[in-house]
């Protein structure tokens, strides 16, 4: 079954985020589909598949077991085929470490997982309300931190 509604794949091993996420995505109305994969390695595994359908946005945890965010992220921005994907750090970590971090290896933003259901709906009605062609590129040094 064909579908025009654009991918956005959330990559968090945490059971209470993911749900989190996928309600505050069914209350957004967004014209998306949602693709969950529990931890990097599962991640890396279905984006490196050949036939894979790339995301338009990559929501990605940093602590995951098997492969962390952080190890994701330098595997896709060393990838050619990967390499332009639009990849936002999803983290409970406001940490500057983790945002510098992120920020060094390529990520395009930086959202420290909000805690309630009005937070999370905020902050991905924000990113989601996007140009579409390029969904990322209103983000820059400036903007690269969200925050409910």
């Amino acid at each position: 079954m064909k579908t025009n509604k654009h991918l956005v794949i959330l990559a968090d091993d945490d059971p209470d985020d993911r749900e989190l996420f996928r309600d505050a995505v069914a209350e957004i109305d967004a014209e998306v589909r949602i693709m969950i994969l529990e931890d990097g390695m599962g991640l890396m595994d279905y984006l490196t598949a050949e036939n894979a359908k790339l995301p338009d946005i990559l929501f990605l945890d940093i602590n995951m077991p098997l492969k962390d965010g952080f190890d994701c992220l330098r595997e896709i921005r060393a990838s050619e085929r990967l390499k332009e994907l639009c990849v936002i750090m999803f983290s409970t970590s406001y940490g500057r470490y983790d945002v510098d971090k992120s920020y060094d290896l390529g990520a395009d933003g930086y959202i420290q997982k909000p805690f309630t259901q009005v937070e999370m709906l905020n902050v991905l009605q924000r990113t989601l309300e996007t140009d579409w062609k390029d969904p990322c590129a209103a983000l820059d040094r400036h903007s690269f931190v969200i925050q409910a």
